[in-house]
């Protein structure tokens, strides 16, 4: 019979020839260097980096170090960027399509230009329209009537037709932002 041993060693010498033709190439496989020479950025900077950690100063605050600092980024962030950001917006308030989205300004150009894109669209061009977005507005017509009738005072003569005209010509600016006051 044979000894385990024996066995054991032949196993361990395959493994170790195994992992070395796993990890290391032959050399028939290395790439070939270009005119002789093979640089490797990678190993270079390695061998740097010892050099470089011995040329660094310790991280530590000396005294009089924020007095550099004080000098340069006081004035910085007290003076300068402020004046800049201020001056920046005044210049930008006085265009005329300043503040275009704001309800209190809505007939600057660019303004008028985004609400015509808008009515282009064909599900938005009838925005303006009381009645927009009801399903059936003459069945709302009709319910409206019949509520003024059973609710209208004693004597009235007013019928939900005439109102309805009424209030579709109204001119209400402190309602709509696109209306213009009226001269009357």
């Amino acid at each position: 019979m044979a000894r385990p041993g024996r066995l054991l060693v032949l196993v361990a010498a395959a493994v170790l020839v195994g992992l070395r033709y796993c990890f290391v190439p032959s050399s028939s496989d290395l790439p070939k260097a270009r005119n002789g020479v093979d640089f490797n950025p990678a190993v270079a900077a390695s061998a740097a980096l010892p050099v470089l950690t011995m040329l660094a100063e310790d991280a530590e605050a000396k005294y009089g170090d924020n007095r550099k600092w004080s000098a340069v980024l006081v004035p910085l962030t007290t003076l300068v960027f402020p004046i800049t950001a201020f001056g920046v917006f005044v210049l930008y308030s006085f265009t005329e399509d300043a503040f275009w989205r704001s309800p209190a300004n809505p007939g600057t150009p660019k303004a008028k230009a985004a609400e015509k894109a808008w009515r282009e669209h064909p599900l938005f061009a009838d925005i303006k329209d009381p009645m927009f977005g009801l399903l059936n507005p003459d069945d709302y017509e009709k319910g409206l009537e019949e509520a003024w009738e059973r609710a209208k005072p004693a004597g009235s003569t007013v019928t939900v037709k005439e109102k309805l005209a009424k209030l579709s010509k109204q001119n209400a600016p402190h309602w709509e932002t696109w209306n213009k006051v009226s001269s009357a």
